[in-house]
C-alpha cells in the first residue's frame, strides 16, 4: 500500500511539472522567435493568450470527460498532448506552426489542471492541503526551470530556441509511464455523483461574478509578468541571460508565499490585509522597473512574491465564498474558465502596446493601474456583511 501512494504522490508531481512550461518556456526566446519568424510583439503574445484562452475553455469540458471515461485515463492521454505538441516545436518553421503547438497545450493544460483536483481528493483524502501545496509548489517549480534553463539549453545547442522549446516534452516523457502504471492499480474509491453530475455555475450569484472579476485580473497579471518580463528587463538594456535570470528569480520568489500562506493567515487571519500586502508588492515591483535603475532582480523579487500570494488566494477564496464541496467546485470551475479567458486579453494587450510605442514604459503604468483594481476587488470581495473572513 505504501509503495502505491508513492506511485501516487510522483505521479502527481510529474504531472504538475507539464502544467506551465509549455507556456513560461517562451518568455526567455521570445526576441529569438520574432527575429527568425518575422512575428510582431502582437503576434507573438498569441504564444501565451492562445494557452490560456484554451485553459478556460477547456477547463468547462474537464468534468464532463472524467465523468464519462476513467479520469486517471484522460489526464495520462492529454498530458501525452501536452509533451507531443510541445516535442513538435523543434521541427517549427512558420508561426502559425508554433502557435498550433500553443493551442495544443493550453488545451492538454485545461483538461489536466481541473482534474487534478479531483485526483488529490480521492487518493489523498486526508492530506488534501499539504498535496495542494506540493502541487502548486510542483507547478511553480516546473516554471522556474523552464524559465531559467531555456536560454542555456538555447545556447548549448547552435543557439537554437526550437530546441530550448521543445527540450521540455522531457517532462511528459517522464509522467506519462508513470500515470499508465496509476492507471493499472487505480484507487478504490469513488468519489463520483449524480449531485456532481448536476452541479451547475453560479452564473446568477453576485459575488460569484465580483470573484471571477478578481481571479481574472490576478491570472492576467501573472502571465503578463511570465510571458513579457524577460522581454522588459532585456529592452532596458541587460543580456538575454540577465534576462531569463530575472523571470527565473521571479518565479523562485513565488515559492515562500505559495508555502507559507497557511501560517501567514494563521498569524493574521484577514484576507483583505493579504490580498493588499500583496498586490503592493506587485506595484513596487513594476515601479521599480519603471522608475528606478535599481536592479530588475529586485522587482522580480517583489513581483514574484506578489504573484504567488495572490494565485494562492485565489485557490482559497472559492472555499470561503461557499458553504459545500459541490458550491466550492462549481465556483472554482467558474473562476478559472472565466479567468482564464480574461487573463489571456493581458500578455495579448501588452505586445499590442509595444508595438504601437515602441516601449514597454506604457504598459508598466497600465499594469499599475490594474493593480490598484485588484486592491479595489479584493476589498469589495471581503466586505463584512459577505460571506468570508475578511
Amino acid at each position: 500500500m505504501a509503495n502505491r501512494y508513492k506511485l501516487f504522490f510522483f505521479a502527481l508531481i510529474l504531472a504538475s511539472f507539464n502544467l506551465r512550461p509549455g507556456i513560461t518556456s517562451i518568455s526567455p526566446v521570445l526576441h529569438g522567435i520574432t527575429d527568425d519568424l518575422g512575428m510582431s510583439s502582437t503576434s507573438a503574445s498569441l504564444l501565451t493568450s492562445i494557452p490560456l484562452l484554451c485553459i478556460g475553455l477547456c477547463s468547462l469540458f474537464a468534468g464532463r470527460l472524467a465523468n464519462r471515461y476513467q479520469s486517471e485515463k484522460i489526464i495520462a492521454i492529454f498530458i501525452a498532448c501536452i509533451g507531443i505538441a510541445t516535442f513538435l516545436r523543434f521541427f517549427t518553421n512558420s508561426p502559425i506552426y508554433l502557435l498550433i503547438t500553443a493551442l495544443f497545450i493550453g488545451a492538454g493544460i485545461g483538461i489536466v489542471s481541473p482534474l487534478m483536483s479531483g485526483f488529490i481528493k480521492s487518493y489523498f483524502p486526508d492530506k488534501v492541503p499539504l498535496m495542494i501545496s506540493m502541487y502548486s509548489t510542483s507547478m511553480v517549480v516546473g516554471a522556474s526551470i523552464a524559465i531559467g534553463l531555456t536560454t542555456p539549453i538555447q545556447h548549448w545547442y547552435n543557439d537554437s530556441w526550437k530546441i530550448g522549446l521543445g527540450f521540455w516534452s522531457i517532462f511528459a516523457l517522464m509522467a506519462v509511464p508513470l500515470w499508465f502504471r496509476v492507471i493499472r492499480h487505480p484507487h478504490t474509491l469513488k468519489y463520483k455523483t449524480a449531485q456532481q453530475n448536476r452541479a451547475s455555475l453560479p452564473i446568477k450569484n453576485k459575488q460569484a461574478w465580483l470573484l471571477t472579476s478578481f481571479v481574472g485580473i490576478v491570472i492576467l497579471l501573472f502571465y503578463c509578468f511570465a510571458a513579457w518580463l524577460p522581454a522588459i528587463v532585456e529592452d532596458k538594456g541587460y543580456a538575454s541571460s540577465y534576462a531569463g535570470l530575472t523571470g527565473t528569480i521571479s518565479m523562485i520568489a513565488q515559492l515562500p508565499a505559495t508555502l507559507l500562506l497557511p501560517l501567514l493567515l494563521r498569524a493574521v487571519p484577514s484576507r483583505r490585509f493579504w490580498i493588499t500586502f500583496f498586490t503592493l508588492s506587485e506595484i513596487i515591483g513594476l515601479a521599480l522597473l519603471s522608475f528606478t535603475n535599481i536592479t530588475p532582480i529586485v522587482a522580480s523579487i517583489c513581483l514574484g512574491i506578489g504573484a504567488g500570494g495572490l494565485v494562492s488566494l485565489t485557490l482559497l477564496l472559492p472555499i470561503d465564498k461557499t458553504n459545500s464541496p459541490i458550491e466550492a467546485s462549481t465556483w472554482s470551475a467558474m473562476t478559472q474558465a472565466i479567468g482564464y479567458m480574461i487573463g489571456a486579453v493581458g500578455p495579448f494587450i501588452i505586445g499590442l502596446l509595444y508595438d504601437y510605442t515602441g516601449s514597454f514604459l506604457p504598459t508598466m503604468y497600465l499594469l499599475i493601474g490594474i493593480g490598484f483594481i485588484v486592491i479595489f476587488l479584493g476589498w469589495k470581495l471581503t466586505e463584512p456583511s459577505s460571506k468570508n473572513v475578511g
